[in-house]
């Protein structure tokens, strides 16, 4: 049975969940980190002849496994290491965070009336997003290079930042070329499945790898 809800209206409810439970996640993966992997998804979608519906939506969601996690995490302030692992040991079904998201979406969008055939896409792209190269569809794999593209470029520097800032407030900002900004630069168009997100990674890494040089150089003070 179709959902009574038009599409708009589900991506209205969908905001406003994420707005209740995410919008506190500050850490690289709040409300507007799934609204910009949402709005490249869509754009990657449309070039690709995809169902961006169903890519808008699982978009939206892809992230949402993150909460039980970023939830403890603020409440106590304990590495999050040991709450993946007494959440995946015992409270969840998977310390995997696209599992977990799986789960929430598929019980989020079965109050919504959500068609099942689309509601069980979205679950599977979800589950995916997190798997390197291991997407089954096209949708998924848009997801997934969207996501991935938030990896790189002014982007992520901000993210890189703004994560610090948030979580490693006794770290100064020269660890962040070591911890957070080398190992992105590997990221080259071989873990992307689209050519437009090919195409936009490389134009990101050429940005990151740039202004880690120049970052890395005025610390050392040559500059």
């Amino acid at each position: 049975m179709d959902s009574p809800l038009t599409h708009a209206q589900i991506i209205e409810k969908i905001n406003a969940f994420l707005e209740k439970y995410q919008s506190d996640l500050s850490y690289c993966h709040g409300v507007d980190h799934v609204r910009r992997v949402t709005k490249l998804a869509v754009k990657i979608g449309t070039i690709e002849k995809a169902d961006c519906q169903i890519i808008e939506v699982a978009a939206l969601l892809h992230d949402v496994g993150l909460v039980p996690l970023g939830w403890s995490k603020h409440a106590l302030g304990r590495d999050e290491n040991d709450f993946q692992e007494f959440l995946g040991l015992y409270a969840l079904p998977s310390a995997d965070h696209g599992e977990v998201g799986a789960l929430i979406a598929e019980r989020f969008l079965e109050r919504l009336g959500y068609p099942s055939a689309q509601k069980q896409h979205v679950k599977q792209i979800i589950s995916e997003h997190n798997k390197g190269m291991e997407q089954t569809t096209l949708e998924s794999r848009i997801v997934n290079d969207a996501d991935k593209l938030e990896l790189l470029g002014a982007t992520w520097i901000a993210r890189a930042f703004q994560r610090t800032s948030a979580f490693d407030i006794h770290l100064g900002i020269e660890s962040v070329p070591e911890r957070l900004l080398n190992s992105k630069e590997k990221l080259t168009d071989a873990f992307f499945h689209t050519e437009k997100a090919k195409t936009m990674a490389a134009e990101r890494n050429k940005f990151l790898v740039s202004f880690n040089k120049q970052f890395q150089r005025e610390l050392r003070l040559e500059i």
